[in-house]
């Protein structure tokens, strides 16, 4: 990534992510001043330095941008190699021989040769350049020597042994076996001073690889002495990577604030308590300036830092690796139903139940996972060490924790669903049952006298009420027969006075006839409706269990209570079926023709400057039924009055708090209509959308001008 000037600040980034700083951005490396000067003094005082530290740390950056630029002021030459392990790399030793040559030659060193066929030790000491320059051969990521080299038959039979001996005679000045002959008896004329020492060597590896190190230190004891492990940072110095980096763009408030982004304890003050991985630190502050660069390139800003806190930036930076460690790996096909093996190993083995990060020993369990953990390390999320795998930094653990908890609370919905639905095949068996013998009841029963109607009446009132998961229903029930009874009145109170031929009488049966089909049809819609219901929602399965069925059950009591106050209206609607009996038997003999039950042209809703949901479910669910059209959704505008009613809202909570959400100001109810929820006369401005469901879902929307606009959201049954 290119570094930022003062005239570039608009298109570029000062911050890397995932990328090294090189020797060319020392100018943007801060917070690691102590560091850069006790390594350097390392190198000058000693033959060997050792750098060690976690990955993530920021070794590379280190030497590249910080020791490199104050060695060459010591007039010394550093070259970085990184060893290559192919099969078709060339050996160890000539990979060095080449670095070597490109570095004299980028620099523009004159020489009187080049490293060739003799060895390294023979090479430094004869070459006049190293007589003013001290060479500085830097092994950068050298743990590869312990994993790729060893897994290589030809680097770990062939160059190994020839590597490691070059190298100990080069940094113990060592003359090589095949020169002794030559210096020791003199036989040859020495143009040299072999017993000064002229070259430097510095390991930079990973601290778990420490240990491999000591097993070498009887062929060059050298390893024993300069050491330098490098830590994590505090909060002062990612304070002063900040505020140095973003330079006037940002205020010490702002940068204070960014600082607290590396830790889950609340109103911690002392910043060295405060630990903060790089990698961590440059990722995030990448993503605050890649904002920051879009939005006009201003300043660091409280808003711009409210817009982006800490939990969206490690959201976005967590998901985006977990996403492409599940991509790569290669499942076999009674796996690939599951995309997302990597995250669930995540939240299972390495966050406690607490959560708290823990360390996890991988086992032969977990080796299709290898490919993901592998891309997770790359990308400074995760650490492994020998097999074991633990997290980078607690700041990632409550993500970790909340995406555990909502997983669980699914898989746990999914279950309860799937009872839900036999349970519910059940009770639609049942429920039919008992609404062919309620018709029966009252086609049959309906004519007697008045006190057996009303024991019976209470009887089937019971048993009705036990399937009625709401009193609506039968509400919506009566005022459908009253408008059939108004309209049917009025209809043959306009006929009355011009029937004369009381032959065509007769057929006025069939209105009968055909108010008691309708009667039934609404029954047996209703029956339907509440099973649905219960199928998608079960916030709304209400049913009792039989009266024959239980004892002296407090809640039974309570739901008695209840049905007592809708019997006045089941007899309520009893009353007007008996009246329209009664009305068709009168009229019976005199009218021959059915009348006709005419309904209301549907009228066209008014969608002027609303705001027009539709909700879907996706395939993935496997769910053949559309999202219910008759839930309660709010919309609430943002403003200051309605703060705590938002903040409420938005709290994960079984039943929604609809007291709270109607305290709202300006609060809409949405309608449903043709497939839609509509909120209608809906101004521009920001919005929270509160679906009343199992789950309380939510969404914030930003409505961006008038008229209507449309939404379409995914709804995972229960409505998330």
């Amino acid at each position: 990534m290119p570094a930022t000037t003062d005239n570039n600040q608009a298109t570029a980034s000062s911050f890397l992510g995932l990328h090294s700083y090189t020797e060319a951005q020392s100018n943007l490396f801060f917070g690691r001043d102590a560091e850069t000067d006790t390594v350097t003094s390392l190198v000058e005082l000693n033959t060997l330095t050792i750098v060690f530290g976690r990955s993530g740390t920021g070794k590379t950056s280190l030497l590249n941008a910080g020791v490199f630029p104050k060695l060459r002021k010591s007039f010394c030459l550093p070259f970085r190699i990184r060893l290559e392990f192919n099969d078709n790399s060339p050996d160890l030793v000539t990979q060095i021989k080449k670095v070597l040559k490109e570095e004299i030659d980028k620099y523009g060193f004159k020489v009187d040769s080049y490293p060739s066929n003799e060895t390294l030790w023979e090479y430094f000491h004869k070459e006049h350049l190293w007589k003013t320059v001290t060479p500085i051969i830097v092994f950068d990521q050298f743990e590869e020597i312990f994993t790729l080299a060893k897994s290589n038959p030809r680097f770990a039979s062939v160059d190994l042994p020839v590597f490691w001996e070059e190298l100990s005679n080069l940094i113990e000045n060592n003359i090589p076996e095949k020169l002794k002959e030559k210096f020791l008896n003199q036989k040859e004329k020495i143009e040299f001073n072999y017993k000064k020492q002229k070259a430097k060597i510095v390991f930079s590896f990973r601290e778990e690889y420490l240990p491999e190190f000591e097993t070498i230190t009887s062929k060059i004891p050298s390893l024993k002495y300069s050491r330098f492990r490098l830590l994590p940072m505090n909060g002062h110095q990612a304070y002063e990577v900040i505020t140095k980096t973003w330079r006037e763009n940002i205020n010490p408030k702002e940068a204070s604030h960014l600082v607290s982004y590396f830790t889950n304890e609340v109103g911690v003050d002392d910043r060295g308590l405060v630990t903060v991985e790089p990698s961590l630190l440059s990722q995030v502050c990448a993503y605050i300036d890649k904002e920051r660069i879009e939005n006009g390139a201003g300043k660091v800003s409280a808003e711009l830092l409210n817009k982006y806190p800490k939990e969206t930036i490690l959201r976005s930076i967590y998901d985006e690796a977990v996403i492409a460690a599940d991509n790569s790996l290669d499942l076999p096909k009674e796996k690939e139903a599951n995309k997302n093996l990597v995250r669930i190993f995540i939240e299972e083995k390495l966050i406690t139940s607490e959560g708290y990060r823990t360390r996890y020993n991988l086992g032969a369990s977990d080796e299709i996972l290898k490919p993901g953990i592998n891309i997770l390390t790359s990308k400074y999320l995760i650490r492994e060490d020998d097999n074991v795998v633990e997290l980078t930094h607690d700041v990632l653990a409550p993500i970790i924790k909340t995406d555990r908890e909502k997983r669980r609370k699914e898989t746990a919905l999914k279950d309860v669903r799937k009872k839900a639905r036999k349970r519910a095949l059940i009770l639609l068996l049942f429920a039919f049952l008992i609404a062919a013998a309620s018709y029966y009841f009252i086609t049959r029963e309906a004519k007697n006298e008045s006190k057996r109607i009303e024991k019976n009446n209470l009887e089937l009132t019971k048993k009705t009420n036990q399937l009625k998961a709401d009193s609506l229903r039968l509400t919506k029930i009566a005022d459908s027969l009253n408008k059939v009874y108004e309209r049917i009145e009025l209809l043959i109170k306009n006929l009355q006075p011009s029937v004369r031929d009381s032959s065509k009488i007769d057929s006025l049966a069939n209105v009968a006839d055909s108010l008691k089909i309708k009667y039934t049809a609404l029954l047996v819609k209703y029956e339907k409706d509440v099973d649905s219901l219960s199928i998608r929602n079960p916030k709304h399965m209400k049913f009792p269990k039989p009266v024959f069925y239980v004892e002296e059950d407090p809640k039974y009591i309570e739901l008695l209570n209840k049905y007592e106050l809708e019997k006045k209206k089941y007899d309520s609607l009893l009353a007007l079926y008996n009246k329209l009996d009664k009305l068709f038997n009168t009229y019976t003999q005199r009218f021959p023709d059915p009348i006709p039950i005419i309904t209301d042209p549907k009228k066209e809703f008014d969608t002027t400057n609303s705001l027009r949901l539709k909700l879907y479910y996706s395939s993935k669910y496997n769910v053949k039924i559309n999202p219910p059209d008759n839930l309660t959704i709010y919309l609430i505008p943002y403003s200051n009055k309605n703060s705590k009613v938002i903040k409420n809202a938005k709290v994960y909570e079984i039943n929604c708090d609809e007291n709270n959400l109607r305290n709202a100001e300006n609060r809409k109810t949405a309608v449903f209509n043709n497939g839609y929820y509509y909120f209608p006369n809906v101004d521009a401005g920001k919005y929270l959308v509160k679906i009343c469901t199992y789950y309380g879902g939510f969404y914030i929307y930003q409505k961006r001008s008038a008229g209507m606009e449309t939404l379409s959201w995914e709804a995972s049954p229960p409505i998330r």
